[in-house]
């Protein structure tokens, strides 16, 4: 009797044992599917990617054949931006379900706050979720797969919010690629000094490196402001300035301007400076885009050059 009482006892602890095995097991085969619901693994076959949300503006970046990225149509995405998007697709799982009450929260910023991120491969609708609030505990953000159940994602080994890697403003996430030509491709360089035009100078490059109306000049100057072409950025586009502020300067005149000429006439480009009380920064008129912008002067020193520097002693 005793022998059966033991056994019975063995019997209901293996059961129950058993029972919350496949409890755990069930429900941790269902988070893990789960974790890969977000997640895109082949970022390399996207082609489109559009971010819509509730309040600002609309998103959509097209990949083209050179692999680069195009925003609304018209603009460059800056590369390292568009990395960080793309990681963040392949990357991005589920943290932790939601309570009803989270839930019901989740679901509500997804409605009044929210953006809606649509993937396409092929050009065709690969995966589509909505993005909500940042949750909690300065981890995570709501996420909610089409017809699904809203959770909180996150990047493994990130502490922080997903939203900011979703938010694809044009002047945010513009290439600020000034210029971006090698020596050998340039084929002229101008600076014109509206105060001081004696200071004035033009480089050419057609098989020989030669300055206009200069016998001789420091060719090794003049080889160090060409190749400071490699990499000159802008830092910040400026569309909210005022029309009437614009007007004026470009009544008053610009203080220089640079024009290069490339062989690929799509990294040739012209800006036109003007001074500012900023002692760290110009303001910059494109005439090619007709956009205002600000440039970070330590940018513009190595380009800065008047012809007097470039001449032998």
């Amino acid at each position: 009797m005793k022998k059966n009482a033991i056994l019975l006892i063995l019997l209901l602890v293996l059961g129950v044992g058993a029972w919350f095995s496949y409890q755990h097991n069930s429900r941790k085969s269902t988070l893990n599917k789960l974790d890969l619901n977000f997640s895109v693994s082949d970022t390399s076959s996207i082609d489109r990617i559009l971010i819509e949300p509730i309040i600002g503006e609309r998103a959509e970046v097209i990949r083209q054949k050179n692999g680069g990225w195009i925003l609304n149509g018209k603009y460059k995405v800056a590369p390292v931006l568009m990395d960080v998007l793309l990681t963040t697709i392949r990357n991005v799982e589920m943290l932790r379900p939601l309570s009803a009450k989270e839930g019901a929260t989740a679901l509500e910023s997804m409605e009044k706050r929210g953006r809606k991120v649509s993937i396409y491969v092929g050009g065709n609708l690969y995966k589509s979720y909505r993005l909500g609030d940042d949750a909690p505990g300065n981890k995570g953000t709501f996420l909610q797969l089409e017809d699904g159940n809203p959770y909180v994602a996150y990047l493994r080994g990130f502490n922080g919010f997903l939203s900011p890697r979703y938010h694809v403003s044009s002047n945010e996430w513009r290439d600020r690629l000034l210029f971006s030509s090698s020596p050998a491709s340039i084929r002229s360089v101008e600076v014109r000094y509206t105060r001081m035009p004696l200071e004035s100078f033009r480089l050419e490059l057609n098989g020989n490196l030669s300055m206009q109306a200069a016998t001789r000049f420091d060719t090794a100057e003049a080889a160090s402001v060409l190749g400071s072409f490699r990499g000159v950025y802008i830092e910040r586009f400026l569309d909210r300035l005022p029309k009437q502020r614009r007007d004026s300067l470009l009544s008053a005149g610009c203080e220089w301007s640079l024009e290069l000429v490339d062989e690929n006439p799509a990294l040739s480009n012209k800006l036109e400076l003007y001074l500012t009380s900023d002692p760290d920064r110009s303001l910059a008129y494109l005439p090619r885009t007709k956009e205002w912008v600000t440039i970070q002067n330590r940018n513009l020193y190595p380009v800065m050059k008047r012809r007097s520097d470039l001449l032998n002693p």
